[in-house]
């Protein structure tokens, strides 16, 4: 090979190399801010390395305790990566098993609860038509037409995909938004189109949530009386 064609692949290279760099670092601090403009609905919020793309939020929110963890999902073949946003709530819950309701199930949800559940369940209508829905243990019902009321018009939005109740707490994964096309198809680099997660945006999920969990109080109140 002629030098100049060498030199010309050294310089290719190290102009490649310092754009991909350049790349992950703003990537690693946008990741860092994820929280930035949705911090100030929670009181005593920290902000905690989970070991994963992502850090964690703790907080309380109307009183109640929250976490939130946003999670890459790239394990869909031919698929751009998605990035979810998983919002718990917390507190005790007065049911007697796990109920999971997945939207859309693609078999590659590698963040949900389902497979681990014993029994599929029917939904009665007014809930999303294409789901996945189970319980633990089998023959066990939450109140379903009590969370649908409580739930609202967010199981209709297509950012929904799953909720999960429990006795330890109830979780709603929404969808963020996808990585950037361009970036990963050439770079496979996972840079979301969204960088934050808004206010706005969550708002509805967190009192989505405190919804659920009162209709399971109250209707866990009727069945004592």
């Amino acid at each position: 090979m002629r030098p100049e064609a060498i030199v010309l692949a050294v310089l290719a290279c190290a102009a490649l190399w310092f754009w991909q760099s350049r790349t992950q670092r703003r990537f690693s601090l946008e990741r860092a801010a994820v929280f930035d403009e949705c911090a100030t609905l929670f009181e005593g919020q920290r902000v905690l390395s989970s070991g994963g793309d992502y850090p964690a939020l703790t907080g309380r929110y109307r009183g109640a305790r929250f976490e939130l963890q946003p999670m890459l999902d790239h394990v869909g073949y031919r698929k751009v990566p998605s990035l979810w946003l998983s919002v718990t709530l917390r507190e005790a819950q007065a049911v007697g098993g796990v109920f999971d309701l997945l939207v859309r199930p693609e078999n590659i949800e590698f963040y949900s609860a389902s497979a681990q559940l014993d029994e599929r369940i029917d939904m009665p209508d007014g809930w999303p038509v294409h789901h996945l829905a189970k319980v633990s243990p089998a023959g066990w019902r939450p109140p379903l037409g009590a969370l649908r009321e409580a739930a609202g018009a967010l199981v209709d939005e297509p950012v929904f995909k799953e909720m999960t109740v429990s006795p330890r707490g109830v979780r709603l994964m929404v969808r963020l938004g996808g990585v950037q096309r361009a970036h990963y198809m050439v770079l496979r680099s996972l840079l979301p189109e969204s960088t934050r997660v808004p206010a706005d945006f969550l708002q509805p999920v967190l009192d989505a949530a405190l919804r659920m969990s009162a209709a399971l109080s109250a209707s866990a109140k009727e069945n004592i009386q």
